[in-house]
């Protein structure tokens, strides 16, 4: 089938001007030189195209190019294979709607055809302002990427910069009232300290007081008596601590530790490790007075270099305490700001909340150890 009649078949398809040049490159035969030609001057003619590719039908080269049929398709399939020429099937819906046809397009390579013979140095040039404009185009848009990268970049270092601010004006807001809340705490600590010794104190006396009015005088003095010359028998010669954190009307360092020296005397080993034998007989007679009624914490070291915080505490969870002369078990510790809440059980099951004895349920986590080594059981 005809795309157009012969007779509109421009005269220069008659005469092909061969390339030997390019003919030595691809290793073409002469109908292939011809086949080529021809298909170069289809867009000058050829009534249906697509994405530049020329329908045309084989029975059309074959009458004007005189070759047999074998020859032409091999050419085809040769010229495809070096990639001198393109394929791709279309529609034709002037023909048929259904039908696909075989169009054929030229690629760069196949361009070059005659060009390197007539116009060598002009179209050397243009190859190489085209590599220089293609070198231009993908340096253009390296530096246009860049830019937007810097330009996304900038705008995330505005953005972290505004945020800074922001966190920067909150933390000055929190650290001035952190400040003052610090000051007002620590405060409130040193008064509560000395409401804290004045009632340690207290509860010894009237301690002591009870005991001392639930058994005569005169017995309890020489049961004290008996417990001193215990005591010293047995600590004299081992050299070991009786106790520390002694809490009386003296108001003894909880790191001091109490000792019998090597003159059956009761000395202390000082915070600064000083060695120092208790000369004043009203100390003397308090320490024995008090550790005759606390005779649990004999040989009993409290740690006072453990930094006081929550989990110094999980090891008493569970156990029994002596509070008033009643047994308790410790049933929940609960850390909150500025120390712990001791939630405590009685024999018979019933919750109640410790308190610190300045009407809060609040304990300070270092005195709170400390109240769980003197009073557990």
């Amino acid at each position: 089938m005809s795309v157009v009649p012969t007779s509109n078949l421009p005269k220069c398809t008659r005469t092909v001007v061969m390339d030997m040049l390019f003919l030595r490159k691809y290793k073409l035969s002469y109908s292939q030189m011809m086949v080529l030609y021809y298909l170069l001057l289809l867009k000058n003619w050829v009534t249906f195209s697509e994405d530049n590719h020329y329908v045309i039908m084989s029975t059309k080269i074959e009458k004007d190019l005189k070759l047999h049929p074998k020859t032409i398709e091999a050419s085809i399939t040769k010229l495809k294979k070096l990639e001198l020429i393109s394929i791709k099937r279309v529609k034709v819906k002037e023909w048929n709607s259904q039908k696909t046809y075989r169009a054929i397009g030229i690629t760069p390579l196949g361009k070059e055809f005659n060009l390197s013979h007539y116009k060598e140095n002009q179209y050397q040039h243009s190859v190489e302002l085209e590599k220089e404009n293609e070198e231009f185009r993908v340096e253009n848009d390296n530096v246009h990427s860049q830019n937007m990268k810097l330009e996304s970049e900038n705008q995330d270092l505005e953005l972290k910069n505004q945020i800074l601010n922001i966190t920067l004006e909150k933390d000055e807001e929190i650290n001035r009232a952190s400040i003052e809340a610090l000051t007002n705490m620590q405060e409130l600590e040193e008064k509560l300290l000395e409401l804290e010794k004045e009632n340690q104190a207290l509860k010894e006396k009237i301690e002591i007081q009870e005991n001392q009015n639930s058994t005569p005088k005169e017995e309890t003095e020489k049961n004290i008596d008996k417990f001193r010359k215990k005591i010293i028998r047995q600590y004299a010669q081992s050299g070991k601590a009786i106790c520390n954190a002694v809490k009386n009307q003296d108001s003894w360092l909880t790191e001091t530790n109490f000792h019998i020296n090597s003159y059956s005397r009761l000395s202390i080993y000082l915070p600064s490790g000083e060695l120092k034998q208790i000369a004043e007989p009203k100390k003397i007679d308090n320490f024995w007075k008090w550790l005759f009624y606390h005779q649990k914490r004999i040989g009993k070291l409290l740690d006072t270099n453990q930094k006081a915080d929550i989990s110094t505490l999980h090891k008493y969870q569970g156990e029994t305490i002596n509070l008033n002369n009643k047994p308790y078990k410790i049933h929940k510790l609960t850390p909150v700001i500025a120390g712990v809440k001791v939630t405590i059980s009685d024999k018979n099951g019933n919750l109640t909340r410790l308190g610190n004895g300045y009407g809060s349920d609040v304990i300070d986590v270092g005195k709170c150890r400390e109240f769980f080594e003197l009073n557990r059981v």
